[in-house]
């Protein structure tokens, strides 16, 4: 070991004479080392959240940003609805109602809301309002429709320069034919409103209809084998407006309608059913809704007139067969009588003849409704297979009627047979008499089961967007994607801040925690935009807590030069903008206060800087002294500390390596060392470059600044290695610029790219 003896101005003067020691290699953990980890608790979660409170704010701020661009944007949803009465009254003949509700699984209201929803009635609605027809004013992508919107007035709003094709609010334009060939239907054509209400339709290729005029047909020539044929009832625009036409497949405008309509019972078995739908604009949801309802109410009545027709049909071609047995069952009785007179017919027999009677009316009701169900099922239904079975009793009970007969008396047979004919023929007659009138009636002025309750209205307020409910979600949403970030960005940092687990990491002892201050903030090097000087904390606010903490390290380095070779120590650090230059002017500055004679080197030769903080130019320097263009002593800058002197760089080298593995600079160094009781020296990050390690190499103590929550274990570990391999020894850390909030896990531990351009200008 080099001896030391004292100067004569108290500083440590080496003696040459003394052997070099031997380069002792820090034993560095693995890249790969675990982490020094905790037990996870609410209490670390909450630091977490601490730590990583502006993610937390940037996530949810951008959420609620992004909430409110799109209720700005966001196009209003109007909604219209209808609300119908279904009436479960759907036979014409009396009982058949109970008969058939024993055997029907839907209820009504579910079978009519399939009918809404067929193609049957939408087509009829699509082609009563031409909605296969769009025809929109051009608006300018994202704002147009705002602007349109905001419009108020019946005067059109003015175009901006330069877009005034484009429409900005008041235009209107109602197409009430569009009829184009087929490779012109679903394509997009483009009309441009021309002076004194003409127009003019093209598309792509081209001009297709040259001119046509507001309420007059216009069409291609025949000939053409791209016909359109327009009538326009309406357009209003200034001259050169253009509009978006084309007919649209009216098979795909059927299907969109069916899924955009909204139809279902309010309460289940009410037969109150709701139809809605919604649209962008609120007089067409209206008119829509209102052609359903007509529309459904119409084909409504349409079906149970056709019923009672076909029923009527029935009965009429029935009724001159009932008439002509009718008459000829009359004319039998009365010839019976003039033949053999009046002929008494007993109680048995009368009964008999009535219930024989009452039979067969109701084979004829039976038949009667097997008529109308046969209109709406097949024979395998439930329905007419009950209705089979009761005529096969009737059947027989009227064959047992039939054989009590033959044991009257044949005079008395004959007159009950006669009395029995005229009398069920006569009543069927009557009844199917009786029906068809009753059907003549209905079918004329026919009532469906349905009726409107409440009809469609143009709605004013939209439903869409929900401000309050966008809001509320924006809010639950941006605190759990803040949060979410916030773990996330944790997870996958692993940068450090706790002293603890670098030394367990990496073996490397933190001799001091340097933590942040608002002041330090504004003099640590590396941030934006260059102040001509820059003050030193030390000398401005030598009370603050980042100082407080390197008058600590001033008192772990007495420590460690007890075993150095010199009285040199080398601030570096693994990469740029971690305040090694901060840490080694307020260092040089508090070692100065104990009044011992400092010297501060800037041995950063590529981009040094540590002349602003003392507000000096940055030449004549180091490699003016190296070059021997100075005298080192000449070189020498007073800081306004009487007992701390600053070596700047000088005028920046090309070869600045090459500068510094020169005997020159070691000679240099040792001049300083015999001077002075401390030489501080600021040197190039490790990482990025080889200059430090050459320093290092002459200093007695090297000391790595490190900034929380920038650095990986990795990378400090790599940055020791590198000195390693220079046979430099690392006696310590200076952890710079820990966040107060308690000091959790930081950054990201993947390697950086390292860019350390030189600075030509001096």
């Amino acid at each position: 070991m080099r001896r030391e003896q004292p100067g004569q101005d108290g500083s440590r003067v080496v003696d040459p004479k003394a052997p070099e020691p031997a380069v002792v290699r820090l034993a560095t953990a693995s890249p790969a080392s675990p982490r020094f980890g905790e037990t996870p608790t609410l209490a670390g979660y909450a630091w977490i959240l601490a730590d990583r409170r502006w993610t937390v704010a940037a996530i949810f701020g951008a959420t609620l940003a992004a909430a409110a661009i799109y209720l700005f944007l966001a196009t209003p949803i109007y909604r219209s609805n209808a609300v119908f009465q279904v009436e479960d009254r759907t036979k014409t003949v009396a009982g058949l109602e109970e008969l058939s509700s024993a055997f029907t699984e839907r209820t009504p209201a579910d079978t009519e809301i399939e009918i809404i929803r067929s193609r049957m009635l939408v087509s009829a609605v699509v082609d009563q309002l031409d909605l296969d027809i769009q025809a929109v004013p051009r608006r300018v992508p994202l704002l147009g429709r705002l602007l349109a919107r905001r419009h108020r007035g019946g005067d059109l709003a003015p175009p901006v320069p330069g877009l005034s094709r484009f429409a900005w609010g008041g235009e209107r334009i109602l197409v009430t034919r569009l009829e184009v060939s087929e490779d012109l239907v679903g394509r997009p054509l483009r009309l441009t409103a021309l002076d004194g209400g003409r127009y003019q339709v093209e598309d792509g290729d081209g001009v297709l209809l040259p001119v046509g005029k507001v309420g007059e047909a216009a069409a291609t020539p025949i000939e053409d084998l791209r016909r359109i044929e327009l009538f326009v009832s309406e357009l209003v625009a200034r001259p050169g407006t253009q509009f978006h036409l084309a007919k649209l497949r009216r098979d795909d405008v059927v299907a969109t309608l069916q899924d955009e309509l909204r139809i279902g019972e309010k309460v289940k078995k009410t037969g109150i059913l709701t139809v809605s739908l919604d649209g962008p604009d609120p007089v067409l949801v209206a008119r829509i809704i209102e052609a359903v309802s007509n529309t459904y109410v119409r084909q409504n009545v349409e079906r149970k007139s056709a019923e009672a027709a076909k029923t009527l049909e029935f009965l009429e071609s029935q009724l001159p067969t009932l008439k002509r047995t009718a008459d000829a069952a009359q004319a039998a009785l009365n010839d019976l009588r003039m033949r053999k007179g009046s002929v008494d017919i007993t109680m048995e027999s009368q009964s008999v003849v009535n219930r024989t009677v009452e039979v067969e009316k109701a084979l004829s009701e039976l038949e009667l409704q097997r008529s109308e169900l046969r209109q709406r099922f097949t024979e395998n239904h439930p329905a007419l297979t009950s209705l089979n079975d009761k005529e096969q009793k009737l059947r027989a009970e009227r064959a047992a009627m039939a054989a009590r007969m033959r044991g009257i008396p044949l005079a008395e047979m004959d007159s009950a047979r006669l009395t029995r004919d005229v009398r069920a023929s006569s009543e069927l007659y009557s009844l199917l008499l009786n029906k068809a009138q009753e059907l003549r009636i209905q079918r004329s002025g026919t009532i469906g089961n349905v009726r409107i309750l409440d009809r469609a209205v143009t709605p004013t307020k939209p439903v869409s967007p929900n401000t309050g409910a966008v809001l509320v979600l924006s809010v639950m949403l941006g605190l759990v994607a803040g949060v979410t970030g916030a773990f996330a960005r944790n997870a996958f940092d692993q940068g450090v801040e706790d002293p603890e687990e670098i030394e367990a990491g990496t073996g490397l002892v933190v001799y001091a925690t340097v933590p942040h201050s608002d002041r330090q903030g504004v003099t640590l090097p590396g941030q934006r935009g260059r102040p001509p000087s820059l003050p030193v904390l030390a000398a401005v606010d030598p009370g603050d807590v980042a100082v407080e903490s390197l008058r600590s390290l001033r008192t772990s380095l007495k420590f460690a030069f007890v075993e150095s070779h010199n009285n040199i120590v080398a601030i570096g650090g693994p990469g740029p903008q971690v305040g090694k230059s901060f840490v080694a002017v307020n260092l040089a500055w508090v070692l100065a206060a104990a009044e011992t004679r400092v010297l501060l080197v800037d041995c950063d030769l590529r981009r040094g800087r540590l002349h602003r903080y003392f507000g000096v130019e940055r030449h004549p320097g180091v490699t003016d002294i190296i070059g021997g263009a100075i005298q080192a002593a000449a070189a020498i800058r007073s800081t306004g500390n009487a007992h701390l002197d600053l070596l700047t760089t000088g005028h920046i080298p090309p070869n600045p390596a090459e500068l510094l593995a020169s005997q020159r600079f070691e000679d240099l160094l040792s001049w300083a060392s015999s001077r002075y009781g401390y030489v501080v020296v600021d040197t190039p990050p490790i990482l990025a470059v080889a200059d430090p390690a050459i320093v290092a190499r002459l200093a007695g103590v090297n000391l790595l600044v490190l900034r929380g929550g920038l650095h990986s274990l990795r990378e400090i570990a790599l940055a020791v290695k590198r000195f390693a391999q220079s046979g430099v020894r690392v006696q310590g850390a200076v952890l710079n610029d820990v966040s107060s909030s308690g000091g959790r896990y930081g950054r990201d531990g993947r390697y950086r790219k390292y860019e350390y351009r030189s600075e030509h200008s001096g």
